[in-house]
């Protein structure tokens, strides 16, 4: 045998006993990988929080339109009742999520409940806020009505803002977290307009 031939054989052997990573590759691989989670949760939380705030300024638009095809026809907001499309069976009821105890709630995502759901809606009446569109009391005008959108406490919408509307024209945020009902004329301090 060559010196050639025995160079080969004994590189060939050293090849043959090296087996899995160096320690070096091991910290490169986990400071790359600990780089990209630090970079894609906050991403992550961003986009399921902007997702479910633009799905519940949806809802209350389709509220909006709903609520003023209803005053076209009845000349009052009064007896007004969102319409709920349950996807399993595409059949369409009229009615609201606390039905009839106060009537005022809608969650959302459409086929959500008081377990489970992203926002929780509240619509009242404006002039009266006590009172929902539903309620025929005394001092119920259904002259105007107000949506309050309040994030579900735990989970991604956590960070999400809550949402006004009226049927004045009225569309703002609370970014600031700071707590407001279907009483406040807006969304208090840190409010923007969406």
């Amino acid at each position: 045998m060559t010196k050639l031939h025995i160079k080969k054989a004994e590189n060939a052997t050293v090849r043959n006993d090296m087996h899995g990573f160096t320690l070096i590759e091991m910290l490169v691989v986990l400071i790359i990988l600990s780089i990209l989670v630090a970079i894609a949760i906050p991403s992550y939380r961003q986009y399921a929080v902007r997702n479910a705030e633009n799905e519940v300024q949806a809802k209350m638009l389709q509220l909006e339109i709903e609520l003023e095809r209803w005053r076209a026809k009845s000349l009052t907001y009064q007896g007004f009742q969102p319409r709920i499309i349950n996807s399993s069976n595409n059949t369409v009821t009229y009615g609201y999520a606390d039905s009839p105890a106060t009537n005022k709630t809608i969650y959302v995502p459409d086929g959500s409940d008081a377990s489970n759901y992203r926002y929780k809606i509240t619509l009242v009446d404006g002039d009266t806020p006590a009172n929902s569109l539903v309620n025929t009391a005394v001092n119920a005008t259904g002259r105007t009505w107000k949506m309050i959108a309040e994030p579900e406490d735990s989970g991604i919408t956590t960070y999400a803002s809550r949402m006004m509307m009226n049927s004045a024209g009225l569309r703002c945020k609370n970014t600031s977290k700071s707590t407001f009902d279907e009483t406040n004329a807006d969304c208090d301090t840190g409010q923007e307009e969406w």
